[in-house]
Order: structure tokens, then sequence, then C-alpha cells
């Protein structure tokens, strides 16, 4: 995996120029099954802004690439049996990720293998 870049801090006075160009995109997952039911709990980008996770109320963990925001495009993460209440990356190791469900369990998950690697019980509800 290649270094993390160096990243520098963004004066104030200059964030609405460097951004203002930037286009909001419509993620469209035909697989939803209604309104409503694919609602989007947790989002988190990889440190380095390649990947982003979503989790979704219908137990749905996705990871997408925001080159290429079509749902054929992007990974689902099978295994959570409630809603996903939270989603962060590993920030020392992008391909690391860690989702907290409604099902009481905490997972760590490797996206280059598609494979959950942990189980924490949390003996109860997820963490909201």
């Amino acid at each position: 995996m290649p270094p993390n870049p160096i990243r520098k801090p963004v004066a104030k006075d200059r964030f609405s120029s460097l951004f203002s160009t930037l286009k909001t995109q419509i993620y469209h997952d035909p697989a939803s099954r209604g309104p409503g039911s694919h609602t989007i709990r947790s989002i988190a980008w990889t440190p380095t802004g390649h990947l982003i996770a979503t989790g979704s109320a219908d137990r749905t963990l996705r990871i997408w690439n925001p080159d290429k925001p079509q749902v054929k495009n992007s990974t689902e993460l099978r295994g959570h049996t409630g809603g996903i209440e939270r989603v962060a990356w590993n920030p020392a190791k992008e391909a690391e990720l860690a989702s907290v469900s409604s099902d009481g369990t905490c997972r760590f998950w490797d996206v280059r293998t598609k494979a959950c690697t942990a189980t924490i019980q949390l003996g109860g509800e997820g963490l909201t």
C-alpha cells in the first residue's frame, strides 16, 4: 500500500474556493426494498479518501468507490442481522473497517477479501 499523502490544513478563507466546483453525487441502489428501507445511518471515508463505507437500516454494509458511484461497482459486506449503526475505518490500515449493528455485535472486516475477521458480542443492542 502506498504511503499516506501529506495533508495540509486549508485556511478558512480558501475553503469555499477549493470546494465550490465539486458537485453532489446521488447514489441509487436499485436493490433497495422501497422508500426509506435503505436509509444510510453511518458514512465514513478512508483516511486517504479512496473509498467510502456506508451502513444502512436494512443491514446493508457497502463499500463505494467515489469515482464509480453505480451500485454495481460497490461491494456489499454481509453478516449483520440488524441495522448498521456505525462504520469506521482503521486510520493505519486502509483495508480494515469496523461496523456496529443493532444486532448487538461489532464486526471487523478486511474489505480486500470481503471477510469478517472478528466479531465482538456487545451484550445488547449496538452503540448509537
